[in-house]
């Protein structure tokens, strides 16, 4: 009889859970969005070079519009990994079914929760490669609007500064996955 009263408590506990699981989350998957603030500061550090270079250059209109939407393309990427994450966020804070596979009760829901959230944070990381990304394509772009005849040298550098910029997102990209691993691996769908 106890037993089976601790194993009906041990379920309605993980329902309760449900709630921790799916609201840090969700709360995980909004917080990797907030990396759209380096890239749209980026972008527009990059676009703003652009138009004066262009004001400055207007022959230079082509070499100078080839370096901005290959700097944003890239300055993308970081965008690209949260949304990623974000999905994947929202796909965990979803399971139609909320059986907690584990033991611990109210502290397996909670933890599976903050294994998301910390998911969605670690992706914040990416913010810094954003805007990095975006003031290196506005310094190129302002160099070929001085130096037109310099531009496939200075795309060659962008393009190599950049990559090494991307490296923080790749590292918050493969934590981010690697956490909610973690919480997937608690939730029986």
């Amino acid at each position: 009889m106890l037993q089976t009263y601790h194993k009906n408590t041990m379920k309605e506990e993980a329902y309760m859970n449900c709630g921790y699981l799916k609201g840090l989350s969700a709360l995980g998957a909004g917080l990797t969005m907030v990396v759209g603030i380096g890239v749209g500061e980026g972008m527009g550090l990059a676009t703003a070079a652009a138009v004066e270079g262009i004001a400055r250059q207007p022959e230079a209109f082509d070499t100078i519009m080839d370096g901005l939407v290959l700097g944003n393309n890239i300055t993308l990427i970081p965008l690209i990994a949260a949304f990623l994450i974000a999905l994947c966020l929202i796909r965990l804070a979803k399971a139609s079914n909320c059986y907690v596979n584990c033991d611990t009760g109210l502290d397996c829901g909670i933890n599976i929760g903050l294994a998301s959230l910390g998911s969605g944070i670690s992706v914040i990381g990416g913010i810094g490669a954003a805007k990095g990304i975006g003031i290196a394509t506005a310094a190129a772009i302002e160099g070929i609007a001085r130096q037109p005849e310099a531009t496939e040298k200075i795309i060659e550098a962008l393009i190599i500064g950049n990559l090494y910029a991307l490296i923080s997102v790749l590292a918050s990209f493969i934590v981010a996955i690697m956490l909610i691993r973690i919480a997937q691996s608690k939730v029986i769908q």
